[in-house]
């Protein structure tokens, strides 16, 4: 073979391999959307599965430490590893609050016993010759927990997380995080209502094809990007000067983001805020607040969207014995 020969076959090879890259590429994100999507399916169905089991009736599982811990608000801890964000002791991952030392490891995650039986073992007390046990838990691949387009940070999020530069799934110990919005009335003896699919009933869910359950992590501020148009308050001293950024999703498109409902089906949904306007209420519908007059700004914890709906309007909002915490405000986490 001619030296021009090599050449040509080199040119052709060059050419044949422009036009397969883009294929390729586009072969691997299908197939990490399919995977994701299918991960979100097997946790609806997992929540489902508890559900019927759990007196409560909660989808959601409620982890052992809600009521115990003012930091543990339910979005991360229902299942996944021990995460490593946010160490408590200088730059020591394993002093993670997301992670086993504080009580959040994959042992008290209880879908992970729905999911992948009774294998897991609590270490919170066992870390093992030099923290063994404890990193063993940080490095579980629990795949269902896990989205393969999990990158991590892509704005509008709190700076914990930026700053770590880590997956979701490594920060928090999961990629995808739940529908945990609550409501509480100012007060000293502030105790938080469900109106969400979170600690509710899922028999006191009338939209369950259209409540959220879990949403990919990147995407769990969506609904809020356009808060504080309505004089509610901004998040930005919460999520910091990212807050109004533009929001990729995992999946390579702006403001879409994977969910999964409570009647178990999973989809693609556009999050670019809320509706506007939304109703200007007086009281939280079936709440019973008085004087009402106090709470004019309940329609800041109404979210929803196209195809989508945080709240369980019009179903009344289901007392917890959870307390509001030191401010004793009103306040919607989801």
């Amino acid at each position: 073979m001619t030296i021009i020969e090599v050449l040509a076959s080199l040119a052709a090879f060059a050419a044949v391999s422009a036009l397969l890259l883009p294929a390729l590429s586009d072969a691997r994100r299908q197939s990490k959307e399919i995977r994701c999507l299918g991960n979100l399916k097997s946790i609806a169905g997992a929540s489902l599965i508890h559900a019927a089991a759990d007196p409560s009736e909660f989808a959601i599982p409620a982890h052992p430490l809600i009521g115990n811990d003012p930091q543990v608000l339910g979005e991360y801890e229902w299942g996944g590893k021990s995460g490593i964000g946010e160490p408590a002791v200088g730059t020591d991952r394993l002093s993670s609050k997301w992670g086993t030392l504080h009580g959040r490891g994959p042992a008290t995650r209880p879908l992970n016993e729905i999911l992948y039986g009774d294998v897991l073992r609590d270490h919170q007390f066992d870390a093992g010759t030099y923290g063994a046990n404890w990193l063993r838990d940080t490095k579980l691949e629990l795949d269902d927990f896990h989205c393969p387009a999990d990158y991590g940070y892509t704005g509008h999020h709190y700076t914990a997380w930026r700053n770590s530069k880590l997956t979701s799934y490594d920060h928090y110990g999961n990629s995808y995080t739940a529908n945990a919005a609550w409501i509480g009335i100012p007060g000293s003896n502030c105790k938080l209502k469900s109106n969400s699919s979170f600690l509710k009933p899922i028999s006191r869910v009338p939209a369950p094809a259209q409540t959220l359950l879990y949403t990919e992590n990147c995407g769990r501020f969506g609904h809020r990007a356009n808060y504080g148009v309505d004089g509610c308050q901004s998040l930005s001293g919460a999520l910091g000067i990212d807050v109004q950024t533009d929001v990729r999703g995992w999946h390579g498109q702006m403001w879409m983001f994977q969910v999964a409902f409570v009647d178990g089906h999973a989809g693609l949904v556009r999050m670019q805020g809320h509706q506007q306007p939304q109703p200007f209420l007086g009281r939280y519908p079936g709440d019973g607040d008085d004087p009402a007059q106090q709470h004019y700004y309940w329609h800041c914890v109404i979210f929803r969207g196209p195809g989508w709906q945080l709240d369980t309007l019009p179903s009344p909002p289901v007392p917890t014995a959870l307390p509001c915490g030191v401010l004793g405000v009103l306040h919607g986490i989801g």
